[in-house]
């Protein structure tokens, strides 16, 4: 079995994030994935922290209260890009990642 999104927890993710290794570690995870042709979901951004190690790493797709918060089924969703600077807190370093 070859799964098209692994999910990874939010609960494991936030515990990862306060540990000061947890960049060094998790982009050779995400990238291992994405070897075998998984796309990568985190779950739990709730803070800038957890949004920039999933950025970090690499993760295709992101979900948690710090982006958005839930919504009933049939919600007619806001597809505008949400300003990445205002979500890290800085509009200096930061790269677009789509064109």
């Amino acid at each position: 079995v070859q799964p098209d999104i692994v999910k990874i927890d939010g609960t494991w993710f936030a515990e990862f994030c306060r540990h000061a290794a947890a960049e060094r570690f998790f982009r050779p995870l995400v990238s291992a994935l994405h070897d075998r042709g998984a796309k990568v979901l985190v779950e739990g951004i709730e803070q800038s922290t957890h949004l920039r190690v999933a950025l970090d790493g690499g993760v295709d797709l992101m979900q948690g209260f710090y982006l958005a918060r839930p919504a009933l089924a049939g919600t007619v969703f806001d597809e505008e890009p949400l300003p990445i600077d205002s979500l890290l807190g800085t509009a200096s370093n930061v790269v677009p990642l789509f064109g």
